[in-house]
């Protein structure tokens, strides 16, 4: 399948009939080109706006298909919460660390990492993984026309850049298919100023967007998967970045993996929160310094064509840095 091929059938997938969701631009927009994670179907409602669900497609991005990866899962429970908080801590006090920089509404974030998602066949229901380097320049207030590009991290091969189109006046201007048009939107900004920077005040914070969003999964999960989606190939002010890791420190059954490498191959220290589905997302942090790298979710039991231990979705965040223009 190309990438073409892939676009419309991606935006095919994310267009339902109707007003479009709020959330539907981020979602295109912000993982367009990321291939099909068939464990995302496990995951039932669970919020997260950095990898789109492309209904049926099996993408596969890379030159070759490379094996899934797969951890150890302990028969045990993981460490306690309080050890978790210690490592929380550690890494909102390298996230305070950071120098603020200074955020301009025609700026961009511009992200590289590195990808790897487990996506499924649908026709003969055989697993690949897709593993891809990345980057993408995002619309500081969500205005300008960001970019994303990528290509397999292994075979070598062309850059696919695939434009993002911003909203203005409430319209976005896209092409799809050879066929360009016009929709309603509003602009979803790359970088929110104003976050909170108190930990109880970002706990408050997570836990209202759940209330005002809800989904069947429980509100702990919720929460977690909203502070990941904050942090996952983003910019925070260091303040709210510190705030976001103090108040993952206090959702309960927060507790520690151990240590990781994560899919740059830095040795890292893992905190994570167990889910309903059988799964478990990840925040991997710096073995000595504590400073982020990046996330990861894995399975934690064998069934539904699953491995426990094996690796569903992984990325690791190489540089984030504030830019003037999409290619910088």
């Amino acid at each position: 399948m190309n990438e073409m091929k892939l676009l419309d059938e991606l935006g095919a997938a994310l267009d339902p009939a109707g007003p479009p969701p709020q959330d539907l631009r981020r979602r295109v927009l912000t993982a367009a080109v990321r291939p099909q994670p068939f464990w995302r179907r496990l995951l039932g409602g669970r919020a997260r706006t950095r990898v789109a669900i492309v209904g049926g497609l099996a993408a596969v991005l890379t030159a070759g298909v490379l094996a899934a990866q797969v951890i150890p899962i302990g028969g045990g429970e993981p460490a306690a919460q309080a050890q978790a908080a210690d490592i929380l801590a550690g890494a909102a006090a390298q996230a305070r660390l950071q120098p603020e920089v200074p955020v301009r509404g025609d700026q961009f974030v511009r992200v590289e990492s590195v990808a790897t998602v487990l996506g499924m066949n649908e026709a003969t229901k055989q697993s690949s993984t897709s593993t891809i380097t990345r980057q993408v320049w995002l619309s500081v207030d969500g205005t300008h026309d960001g970019l994303i590009r990528q290509r397999p991290r292994s075979g070598g091969g062309d850059w696919t850049d695939t434009a993002l189109p911003g909203c203005r006046d409430g319209v976005m201007t896209q092409t799809k298919g050879g066929v360009t048009g016009t929709q309603a939107c509003t602009p979803t900004p790359a970088y929110v100023a104003g976050l909170p920077t108190d930990p109880d005040a970002m706990l408050a914070y997570l836990y209202r967007g759940v209330d005002e969003h809800p989904n069947k999964n429980p509100r702990d999960q919720q929460a977690f998967s909203a502070a990941v989606d904050l942090v996952d190939e983003a910019y925070l002010a260091p303040a709210s970045l510190a705030a976001v890791f103090g108040a993952v420190a206090r959702i309960p059954g927060v507790s520690v993996v151990g240590e990781v490498t994560d899919e740059a191959g830095r040795e890292g220290v893992a905190v994570a929160l167990r889910e309903v589905q059988g799964t478990r997302t990840e925040l991997i942090f710096d073995r000595g310094s504590h400073a982020y790298l990046g996330t990861r979710t894995v399975a934690l039991h064998d069934g539904e064509g699953l491995t426990a231990g094996q690796v569903l979705y992984s990325s690791a965040v190489r540089t984030v840095r504030i830019v003037d223009r999409v290619g910088a």
